[in-house]
C-alpha cells in the first residue's frame, strides 16, 4: 500500500516562499535583465569591435615616386608558324601623393608621373586627392576625352581590353550632387567603420586617355610608407586606345 507523507503547514509555506524567491531571480525574467543587462552586453560588444578594429594592421604604405617605376618587362614576342604571339605591355607602378584635400594631382600615362596644370586643361588622365578619383571628362572637364569602366574582380596581369566597352565620364554625385565623380572608378577602395582602414578593391579600371594608348589599372593601397593616408599606389599597363562610345 503507497504511503504519502503530510509535510507540516509551516514547512509547506516555507517551500512555497523559497520557490517564489527562485523564480523571481531566473535572471531572463527579470525586468533588469533587459533594461539594463541587455544594452551593458550591447555596448561591451561594440566597444570590443572597435577596440579589435584598432589593432588591425593597414595595408602596406610607399613613398609618394617622382617617376612611375616598371615592374615586369614583357618576355620578347614568340613566332609560331606565321603568327606570331602578341608582346605583352609593361606592369608600371606609381605612386601619387594626394594627401592635401585641396589640390587635385594631376596623373597623365604619357608622361608617367604628376604634371603641373589645372584640371580644366588636357595633358592629364587621372586626378587624386584623398581618396577622390577623378577623369579627364564631363563635368571635371567638359572638353576631357578621357572616363573609365569596371572591368571587376580581376588581377591586372589577367586584363585585356574588352571587345567594346562604355566608359563613363565624370559627373555630379555625393550627398547633395555638387561634387564631380566618375560612376565607374571613383569608388576603387573600400572603408571599414571598425577599423577606420582604406582598402583598393581588386578590381581592374580601363581609363581612356583620348591618346593613341589607354591605361588598365589596379589600385594597391593609400597608405604612405611613414604610414600616413594618401599616398594612392596603383599599377598600371598600357593597351591600344579603344574607339568606344562615353557614358
Amino acid at each position: 500500500m503507497e504511503q504519502t507523507t503530510e509535510w507540516p503547514e509551516p514547512e509547506v509555506e516555507a517551500h512555497r516562499e523559497r520557490s517564489e524567491l527562485i523564480e523571481r531571480k531566473r535572471w531572463w525574467r527579470t525586468r533588469a535583465t533587459w533594461f539594463v543587462g541587455l544594452p551593458a552586453v550591447v555596448v561591451v560588444g561594440i566597444v570590443g569591435l572597435f577596440v579589435w578594429g584598432s589593432f588591425q594592421p593597414q595595408p602596406e604604405g610607399f613613398a609618394p615616386d617622382a617617376q612611375a617605376r616598371v615592374l615586369e618587362s614583357p618576355a620578347p614576342a614568340t613566332v609560331s608558324g606565321e603568327e606570331a604571339t602578341p608582346e605583352p605591355s609593361e606592369i608600371i607602378r606609381y605612386t601619387v601623393d594626394a594627401r592635401d584635400p585641396d589640390v587635385l594631382a594631376l596623373f597623365d600615362f604619357t608622361e608617367g608621373r604628376v604634371v603641373e596644370g589645372d584640371a580644366s586643361e588636357l595633358g592629364w588622365d587621372l586626378a587624386f586627392s584623398r581618396t577622390k578619383l577623378l577623369t579627364n571628362s564631363g563635368v571635371t572637364n567638359p572638353s576631357g576625352p578621357g572616363g573609365a569602366a569596371d572591368l571587376g574582380e580581376l588581377p591586372l596581369g589577367e586584363a585585356t581590353m574588352p571587345v567594346s566597352v562604355a566608359f563613363s565620364v565624370d559627373v555630379l554625385g555625393g550627398d547633395d550632387e555638387d561634387e564631380p565623380e566618375n560612376p565607374a572608378a571613383s569608388r576603387w577602395y573600400t572603408y571599414s567603420f571598425i577599423s577606420h582602414i582604406v582598402s583598393a578593391k581588386p578590381n581592374t579600371y580601363l581609363v581612356r586617355t583620348g591618346e593613341d594608348r589607354d591605361a588598365l589599372v589596379q589600385f594597391d593601397s593609400y597608405y604612405c610608407d611613414n604610414e600616413e593616408s594618401g599616398c594612392i599606389t596603383f599599377r598600371y599597363t598600357l593597351v591600344p586606345g579603344a574607339d568606344s562610345p562615353q557614358s
